[in-house]
């Protein structure tokens, strides 16, 4: 997948993000989306993990209208509390994900468990195969989906469960670092309204506030991508961006300050080493990379 992130001055940033929202600009009302699968999971003991980590990413496909709260389907369970909660209540992957993993690691030749890369092999509540992904899909989407409604609130951020779970040991092609670097990693969703929902239902589109941010855009700042710094600040002061997501761009923030304060600073010795002809010790030139 490509990059849609712009760099240049404020205004090319400018003309990107609104060159964002006008190509994933939808009106409200029925999308054409809908679910194909609906999975859910208890925790369980992995001895042969690391450290015999406990997780409740392996789930069961459930048939029939299943409940959801605020904190996500009734019947599933998370081990970790950065792996659920209110801003987390529900995992959405992209079944063609699948494909384009199996393709990656086949041309790669690299050693992966390819028989698990079906549904829900990502520990997903929700599977769909309708073109419903990072890309078309953006962050504070708000959905009706069966009684319930659900908003998008971040990126799924991979963590090490998933090299574990389909034996990819190779540090060069970890899965984690794999679905990150392509934006394939799934999204998550605040439920809004409690409600139920089943496979086959619709997502009836309720509301976009953020056409620019594609969950795709966001994903990237994770992905260690040079962002525009004005971007990097939106996302920060973005309201609609899981608090726990928010992180990510407020470090960015902080790094870029701490650099410039670098290289002021060493730009200053280095002017005094000229004026007094010879080098201090200790001072030397900071080039920006």
């Amino acid at each position: 997948m490509g990059d849609i992130i712009s760099t240049g001055g404020n205004a090319s940033v400018r003309e990107a993000r609104e060159a964002r929202a006008k190509e994933h600009t939808m009106e409200p009302g029925p999308t054409g989306w809908k679910v194909d699968k609906v999975f859910a999971g208890k925790i369980r003991s992995y001895d042969k993990w690391y450290r015999g980590a406990r997780s409740g990413i392996d789930k069961e496909e459930i048939k029939g209208e299943v409940e959801v709260n605020e904190l996500g389907i009734l019947q599933d369970q998370q081990a970790r509390t950065s792996h659920g909660g209110p801003g987390r209540a529900l995992l959405h992957f992209a079944h063609e994900h699948y494909v384009r993993i199996e393709e990656i690691y086949k041309k790669n030749g690299a050693e992966i468990d390819f028989p698990r890369l079906v549904a829900p092999g990502f520990g997903e509540n929700i599977s769909t195969s309708c073109g419903m992904n990072e890309r078309t899909v953006c962050i504070g989407d708000e959905f009706e989906l069966g009684s319930a409604i659900i908003r998008v609130t971040q990126p799924r951020a991979p963590c090490f469960h998933l090299n574990h779970r389909f034996s990819c040991n190779d540090r060069k092609h970890l899965l984690s670092s794999t679905v990150e670097v392509h934006c394939m990693a799934g999204w998550l969703y605040a439920v809004v309204k409690p409600g139920k929902f089943k496979e086959g239902d619709e997502f009836v589109l309720k509301k976009r506030p953020l056409p620019h941010i594609p969950v795709a855009y966001a994903h990237q700042m994770v992905s260690k991508q040079e962002f525009p710094e004005e971007d990097v600040k939106l996302m920060a002061e973005c309201t609609l961006l899981d608090p726990k997501w928010r992180k990510y761009p407020r470090n960015d923030i902080k790094n870029r300050q701490n650099r410039r304060r670098y290289l002021r600073i060493n730009a200053h010795l280095v002017a005094i080493s000229e004026k007094k002809t010879k080098n201090l010790v200790g001072s030397f030139i900071a080039i920006r990379l």
